[in-house]
This record gives structure tokens, sequence and C-alpha cells, in this order.
């Protein structure tokens, strides 16, 4: 086994990542790419750290060693199906036992392997430090316009020509506003966000992204200070269409959304709204009229609030448009004559 420190991995390519902490440690904040194979799994963790504290070191190591023990021949064939190119790098907390542990045991088992040195804790402090650095030259153009307007629409099939796209609310696993968490299958994570945007701008080295306007808050994560300033800092573009349009893109966005979850965001809409207004939409929303509901919300709420920031730029370019491929159209042009042109896919 040999260790690796994480600027070295970063310029490797053939390897298989795994992380060997529980389930959910690597939900919260695992490294893009990973495979997660737990030595403990979440349970178990916790009963290992209350006899550490309660008991004694020696006793939580001999529950630890228990627990792995059960589960090893379920590791060895989960290793097994991954293991299909270059080095196993194994990687847990801080690159201390558990890691070192698995990657010692697979050595042994005559496996080519690395553990990462410092474990995610090193990856962390790295990609914290990075980010500013991969940031600093990239040319940002920014999609502004009033909720419902398309943007996200807009800048997916900009990226399935192979436009470079920062998505910001996919990583972030929100669409902004109070409706934003709606439909998103994952729980919000600071951290999982900023490895997200690490790993696009490591990756890819753009010269440019498209991305959309966004405040300093995506929910309950925060764009890092340098992304958000470059959003500020970037050519702006101002895209609308008809409330009609807008509508059914509401409707089309939110179309699986649980009734249930869609009524704590009207609860949420309802605090800055007056008694009787927020009884209107309640009772809209009990008659199934989402339609007009939405509209409503969106004319007499989402774009007053919304006017404040639309307001704060000069735009370089207008976009008018009734569907998504017209927007798309418009400001491929624009690109195009900036001598901006989509990479090969």
């Amino acid at each position: 086994m040999n260790l690796i420190t994480v600027e070295k991995l970063l310029k490797e390519k053939n390897f298989t990542l795994i992380d060997v902490r529980t389930p959910a440690e690597f939900a919260e904040e695992g490294i893009p790419g990973a495979i997660n194979i737990p030595l403990l799994l979440d349970d178990e963790r916790v009963d290992v750290g209350t006899a550490y504290k309660q008991v004694s070191p020696e006793k939580a190591k001999e529950l630890g060693i228990e627990a792995i023990a059960k589960r090893l021949p379920i590791i060895f064939k989960e290793v097994q199906k991954v293991a299909t190119k270059g080095r196993l790098v194994f990687y847990c907390a801080r690159g201390g036992m558990r890691s070192g542990s698995i990657a010692a045991l697979f050595t042994a088992l005559g496996y080519k392997c690395w553990k990462l040195e410092g474990g995610y804790r090193a990856y962390r402090t790295h990609i914290l430090e990075a980010i500013p650095k991969l940031n600093e030259n990239v040319k940002y153009i920014i999609l502004h316009g009033k909720t419902g307007i398309g943007k996200t629409k807009v800048l997916q099939k900009l990226e399935a020509k192979g436009y470079s796209v920062l998505d910001l609310e996919k990583m972030a696993d929100h669409k902004g506003s109070f409706f934003g968490a709606l439909c998103e299958a994952r729980p919000q994570s600071q951290k999982r966000f900023e490895s997200l945007i690490f790993d696009y701008l490591h990756k890819n080295s753009p010269e440019y992204v498209l991305a959309e306007s966004e405040s300093k808050r995506i929910g309950n994560v925060y764009v890092p200070e340098s992304v958000f300033t470059s959003l500020s800092e970037g050519e702006h573009l101002m895209l609308e269409t008809s409330i009609k349009t807008r509508v059914g893109i509401i409707m089309e966005d939110y179309a699986d959304a649980n009734k249930e979850d869609m009524l704590k965001c009207i609860e949420k809409v309802g605090r800055y709204a007056d008694k009787k207004d927020y009884e209107f939409f309640l009772g809209l929303f009990n008659e199934n009229k989402l339609e007009e509901l939405s509209e409503i919300l969106m004319e007499n709420y989402y774009d007053p609030l919304y006017q404040k920031s639309i307001d704060k730029y000069s735009y370089d370019l207008d976009v008018k448009y009734e569907t998504i491929d017209e927007a798309v159209a418009q400001i491929e042009v624009y690109l195009n004559n900036k001598g901006i042109f989509p990479k090969e896919l």
C-alpha cells in the first residue's frame, strides 16, 4: 500500500476511488466519482463512537473489528465488481484507520492500492483553496429573467449542444425560491455543492461558462465568493417571454411535486403576504387551480421581488421568445458572433 496526496491523485486518470466511510458520511460530502463501499454502516459507527466515549478506545476497536469482520465478504465482492481499471484508491474521513486497514488488506491480496493521504479532510482543504484559482480567468455569460422564464431549460439545451455550462442550481439540489426544493431527490449539502463546482472547473478548465443569475444563497447553500463575484462581473443576457409560456414551464417543472410539500411552500410565501392574499392562494391550491395560482404568484409576488435584482445590470442582449428553442437559437448567434463555439461532443 502506498500513500497518495490529493494533488497527485487529481493528476491521475486510471484509478478507482473508493470511499469507505458510512453511507451517511458519503451522502453528505463524498468526492465526485467515488464509490461508497462502507466498512461500517451508520448504526455500527454510532455504536463504536459511543463505546469510545463511554467505555474505552480498546472497546471501540473491538466493536469495530467485529462489525468489519462480518462485512468483509460483502466488501470484497463489492470491491471486485469495481476494480476494473488501474489502482484502487481508498479514503476515509482523515486518512486513518478505516482506509489504512482496508488498503493494507487489498494490497496483501495482490491489488495495487493507494491510500489517500489525509482522507476527505485533505480533499476538502484542497478544493476550498483551489476554487478561486481555477475560477480566476473564466469568463461568465449570465442568463437573467423572471421566475418561470426557462433559464435552466435554455442552459440544458446549450450544454447538450456542447457549450460550457455551470448549472449551479443542479449542483445545489435546489431551484431557488421558496419552491426550489420541490422534486429534488437529495437534501442539500454545502460540502457536496462546493465539491461539484471544483470538479467541474478542474475537469473542464473552461475559458467561459454560461450560467444562470443567482443570489448568494441557493436554498440553504452558498455560492463560493469567487464564483459569486464572477456572476456579477460577467456579460448579462436578459430573457423575456409571455406569462402563458412561463406558467407552462412552471407546470412542467413541478408536475411531479408532492401536494403536501407544495402546501408547505405556499405557507412560506404566506409569511410575506397579507392574510387575505394568503387565504386566496390556499383557496386556489385546494381547488387544484395550480395554473392560475402560478400566474398570480409570479406576477404579484415574484416579479416585483426579482425586479430589483434585474434592474442592477445593463444587458448585452435581450432575448424575446415563445419557445425554448427560439431562445437557444438567439443566444447561439450571440455567442458565435463573439467567437464562442460549442466543443465537439
